[in-house]
């Protein structure tokens, strides 16, 4: 938003969409002393640090940031049925699906030597996979009712898993193929199913495409939205190899 204060998500989006140097350089000199990328709202962190370290440049800040992941992650919480934590949102916090995928990501082409992490999270993505395959946010159920899959986090586990966990990944891409059309009014949701369309080769990437270029004829919603669209447009993004 135009005179809003600047945040660490989004300017870490801004930088790997459009290669920004100046939103790089905000990310380093925002940095916090414990390697952390994110903000901080009285006890609150959201913790930005993996999507950070995407971001930003190779050097002392980027490892600090790594650094910063290595040490973070979920809690179980109160079900005995949850044994593995992957990345929550905030300290403290029960892992979720998105911010586990960023972390498997920044785990796994920044720093693959972080085997204990890596597993952990992709052990999280079995324990989750929804019935059928995909994800939801976090659990695969509640009350044992079954949750269906979203489009925007199945597609971002399967962009973190890459050519990891083939089973995983073949249900995840096949569930994408079946669902990404109904929520096809978000750009986020779009764009990012056309992103991990495509890097798996699926024939909906096209279409998926498509859709993400005519959205973008009337601007983006917000910043992040913006970055999804520009990373399918271009077939770019961090998954992709460096």
């Amino acid at each position: 938003m135009d005179g809003a204060a600047s945040e660490a998500e989004s300017t870490a989006f801004v930088a790997l969409a459009f290669g920004d140097a100046g939103a790089q350089g905000w990310l380093e000199r925002s940095q916090s002393p414990d390697g952390s990328v994110g903000i901080t709202v009285g006890s609150v962190v959201r913790d930005a640090s993996a999507l950070g370290a995407l971001a930003l440049a190779p050097g002392a800040a980027r490892e600090r940031a790594l650094d910063r992941v290595v040490l973070v992650s979920g809690r179980n919480g109160p079900d005995p049925a949850v044994t593995h934590f992957g990345w929550p949102w905030t300290d403290d916090t029960h892992g979720w699906t998105e911010p586990t995928a960023w972390g498997l990501l920044a785990r796994r082409t920044l720093r693959p030597t972080a085997s204990d992490r890596i597993a952990d999270a992709l052990a999280m993505f079995r324990e989750r996979e929804c019935v059928g395959g995909g994800w939801n946010y976090g659990s695969r159920e509640t009350l044992g009712v079954d949750l269906r899959p979203y489009v925007q986090t199945t597609a971002m586990a399967l962009l973190a898993l890459g050519d990891v966990e083939p089973a995983l990944v073949d249900r995840g891409v096949a569930e994408l193929e079946r669902s990404w059309r109904s929520e096809i009014e978000g750009m986020l949701s779009t764009a990012s199913a056309a992103c991990a369309l495509d890097v798996f080769g699926s024939p909906h990437a096209g279409a998926a495409r498509d859709a993400v270029a005519t959205m973008t004829r009337d601007g983006a919603p917000d910043t992040v939205a913006a970055s999804w669209a520009a990373f399918a447009l271009s077939e770019g993004g961090p998954w992709h190899e460096r």
